[in-house]
């Protein structure tokens, strides 16, 4: 009987062994995306911040740091959005700081001394991030190289695609203007000279008046291209501004769960079909 005891617990150990060996964490669901798009069954990939909760006040529940420390791997953000709550774990990969500094945007007294939001240029997925977590996957499992080689270049030739769409798309909006709730899709609009007006001074604080007065001033006296306001945040502000201007608001999620993407390249059709709907109604 003791000896049964004891060859059920070594076969709970190496159960335990191989579940965490192939267990990896992504912070955000485009990094869940990414990851799942490469491995598929090859891995279990966990997402850690769920439909719902803002990325940039999420605090982890014992349930996710029981997650976390099961973890082979952990693929971040970092540049201040998920480094907090991550600084006791040494297996992480920060995969905004594989981005030369040089191309990051300055952040605020909310977002650090850089703009986080780095999933949502297509050049920093096709050059940097995807490219990082194919590499670390490999690391951990190279037996299957090839496999892993294969879907990642799948997905470099879907974001490549809708890359050359979006350029074609706004070959013609530099030195326009877009309202939003909050400054997420800042490194993509910055690459075809769109200037960003955000109308959040801070995480879940209200904006001022004058600062909203200053923005549809701004906007009245420029070419606005659209205004949009991300699903998790209060659209009560941008609601405001978009009746002061005459138009609608729409809808552009950073993170992909209200589409219910199922691939990175998903994420970014979505916007494409948004900013297509705006600039038709500008005609």
């Amino acid at each position: 009987m003791r000896f049964s005891k004891f060859i059920m617990f070594c076969l709970l150990v190496i159960f335990t062994v191989i579940s965490v060996s192939n267990t990896i964490v992504t912070t955000i669901n485009p990094y869940y995306l990414v990851t799942k798009q490469i491995v598929q069954d090859k891995m279990d990939v966990q997402l850690l911040i769920k439909p719902g909760s803002n990325p940039h006040t999420f605090s982890p529940t014992v349930n996710d740091v029981k997650m976390l420390s099961n973890a082979k791997i952990i693929f971040a953000n970092g540049l201040g959005l998920d480094n907090s709550y991550l600084k006791t774990y040494k297996n992480v990969v920060y995969l905004g700081e594989v981005i030369p500094k040089n191309l990051l945007l300055q952040g605020d007294e909310d977002h650090g001394e850089y703009n986080p939001h780095v999933w949502l240029s297509l050049d920093f997925l096709i050059d940097y991030i995807v490219p990082k977590i194919t590499q670390e996957i490999i690391k951990l499992d190279s037996k299957n190289k090839s496999f892993y080689e294969k879907n990642s270049n799948e997905i470099l030739s879907s974001l490549r695609d809708i890359s050359s769409k979006m350029d074609k798309l706004l070959s013609n909006s530099k030195g326009s203007v877009v309202i939003l709730e909050h400054p997420s899709f800042l490194y993509f609009f910055n690459k075809y000279g769109i200037k960003v007006l955000s109308v959040e001074e801070g995480h879940e604080k209200q904006p001022s008046t004058q600062h909203i007065k200053n923005i549809i001033n701004t906007a009245r006296s420029s070419r606005l291209l659209g205004i949009f306001v991300g699903p998790q945040f209060d659209a009560s502000t941008i609601s405001t501004i978009a009746k002061e201007l005459n138009t609608k608001h729409k809808i552009l999620d950073p993170l992909g769960f209200t589409i219910k993407a199922q691939k990175i390249s998903a994420l970014f059709e979505n916007v494409y079909i948004v900013l297509q709907e705006s600039l038709r109604e500008k005609k």
